[in-house]
């Protein structure tokens, strides 16, 4: 009844393009941290602690492949597989917790809205767009057999989502001065990663209960 999620063939070339994605993850949380004070955007600051969760998420998933390619021994009979089901679950837990925060944050806007500079808004979440999409390019071939891979791929495409709605956000505050699309989109954002997350807990969690897959009728 074992679970095939982490196949340890993914692990090479996942190990490689996770050390770019984390450089790049780190660049653009840096980037929209500034543009989001600069401009006064709550949604692009969000983007930012995304990202920097994004990174953190993929240096656990590269310190969990790692492991997962220690040989077994005499304290861990079955080998070290199961860190990437500990990463994946840490992973889909802290995007929660964040986004959880988001809407505490996106609740003060909506009461006491504050003036945003959309100009700077759009082209500081455009560039963290390119980067998030370049990042789940990377990590597409490995997030199909690979819960831990998929995890961090789920934070780099969740973020390139928010992006785009950090832009559309943009638009609207810079033609039509509506500053309270800005904690919309935020709210929006965090509802679906709390979706997708959950889902991940939930199969990790499975897996670590050695729960019967789906698709096997007893």
């Amino acid at each position: 009844m074992a679970h095939s999620h982490n196949h340890s063939h993914s692990a090479p070339t996942s190990g490689t393009r996770l050390f770019f994605t984390i450089l790049l993850n780190f660049t653009i949380t840096i980037a929209e941290i500034i543009g989001g004070i600069i401009s006064g955007s709550l949604s692009l600051i969000s983007d930012a602690m995304h990202n920097f969760s994004n990174g953190i998420a993929v240096i656990i998933s590269y310190i969990a492949i790692r492991l997962n390619k220690k040989p077994k021994d005499y304290q861990y009979t079955f080998g070290y597989k199961r860190a990437e089901i500990l990463a994946a679950v840490f992973n889909a837990s802290v995007l929660i917790g964040i986004s959880l925060y988001l809407f505490f944050e996106a609740y003060s806007r909506f009461i006491n809205p504050e003036p945003i500079e959309g100009g700077v808004m759009i082209v500081v979440a455009a560039i963290g767009l390119l980067a998030n999409v370049a990042g789940t390019l990377l990590l597409k071939s490995g997030a199909a057999d690979n819960m831990n891979i998929r995890s961090a791929y789920l934070h780099l495409f969740s973020d390139a989502i928010s992006s785009v709605g950090v832009i559309i956000g943009g638009i609207f505050i810079y033609y039509y001065n509506i500053y309270w699309i800005d904690p919309l989109i935020t709210v929006l954002i965090s509802i679906y990663i709390i979706k997708e997350s959950w889902k991940i807990v939930k199969e990790a969690i499975e897996i670590l209960m050695m729960a019967a897959p789906d698709e096997i009728s007893i």
